[in-house]
């Protein structure tokens, strides 16, 4: 038996991942320097059982909850590094930052994701947490800084064709 919708896989390497402190400015911060852990997207929902002839519940959706995006950083004490940037607007009265990504990195038409305040336009999420990992001299893992940005909602988009950045098609 033949299958013609066979998938294939995304080799997640190639990925590209920008950030911004202002949402027009963007640091490509994605040549082995970060990691976006797993982006959950949520609605709450309700369920009544009411009388009738329906042997089913009904369910109500909410709407959709904010958007968590963990990033892990290897730690840099270079005054532009990534980890120092975002360590820096974390401790300011103002710590915001906009990050977008593209899993399959600089490839024309690609898919790419934005923290938005809109779902339309990239925004500047809040960043609600950072880490520091653990000064363990048994460990072999390398010294990272996770910081967690909270968000709105995504815009997702498209790339334009032999994209140099994450801008979106024009």
């Amino acid at each position: 038996m033949s299958h013609s919708g066979v998938i294939a896989g995304l080799y997640a390497g190639n990925y590209a991942v920008e950030i911004s402190t202002d949402g027009t400015t963007w640091t490509a911060v994605s040549n082995a320097t970060v990691k976006i852990d797993d982006v959950e997207l949520n609605r709450p929902s309700g369920e009544a059982y009411v009388g009738g002839s329906s042997d089913y519940a009904t369910i109500t959706v909410g709407k959709r909850e904010p958007i968590e995006i963990t990033l892990t950083f290897l730690y840099n004490e270079a005054s532009n590094s990534a980890a120092n940037t975002v360590y820096g607007l974390f401790e300011s009265a103002t710590p915001r930052l906009a990050v977008r990504w593209s899993p399959r990195g600089l490839v024309s038409d690609a898919r790419a994701y934005a923290t938005s305040n809109d779902g339309s336009t990239a925004g500047l999420g809040v960043i609600t947490n950072v880490t520091l990992s653990a000064l363990d001299p048994s460990d072999a893992e390398p010294y990272v800084l996770m910081a967690t940005v909270r968000t709105p909602t995504l815009w997702q988009y498209t790339l334009g064709s032999n994209p140099t950045n994450l801008n979106p098609a024009s």
